[in-house]
């Protein structure tokens, strides 16, 4: 079963994000913050076994001054919940009337054959980050 990320899932998605950050070498993108926004994103979802949370794709729509996006932050969890939360993510982008949808995901990351089996093309691009302040002398701030 699918459904929208809510404020109570941040303790299983933590979990789920700290596994995946730590096998793909990611930065955590999980906190209390981040849960309280991706649950107001409407792009957001977990996949749900039972009572337990098997798998998160955490979403959110930006616009740029042209035209809206709606950007895949992360797609984590078993390979049959990640193709079930890309598809959920598609058709939130589409239901909202945004057509044009990207994800970034490390090289290594398993999440690429679900992207590419789902119509999704590889852009070849380069990412590069900066961190100023506190946080770059490794302080998490």
């Amino acid at each position: 079963m699918l459904r929208p990320v809510t404020v109570e899932d941040l303790e299983t998605l933590a979990e789920l994000d700290g596994a995946y950050a730590g096998e793909h070498g990611a930065p955590a993108v999980v906190s209390a913050g981040s849960v309280a926004f991706y649950a107001r994103a409407g792009h957001a979802f977990v996949a749900q076994r039972a009572d337990a949370v098997v798998g998160g794709a955490l979403a959110h729509a930006d616009w740029d001054g042209r035209r809206p996006t709606v950007r895949l932050v992360r797609l984590m969890g078993a390979p049959g919940a990640r193709a079930a939360l890309l598809e959920a993510v598609v058709k939130s982008a589409y239901d909202a009337g945004v057509v044009d949808l990207v994800a970034e995901v490390p090289a290594a990351d398993e999440a690429l054959a679900a992207l590419l089996a789902d119509a999704w093309r590889e852009r070849p691009v380069r990412r590069f980050e900066r961190i100023l302040g506190s946080r770059a002398a490794g302080e998490t701030a």
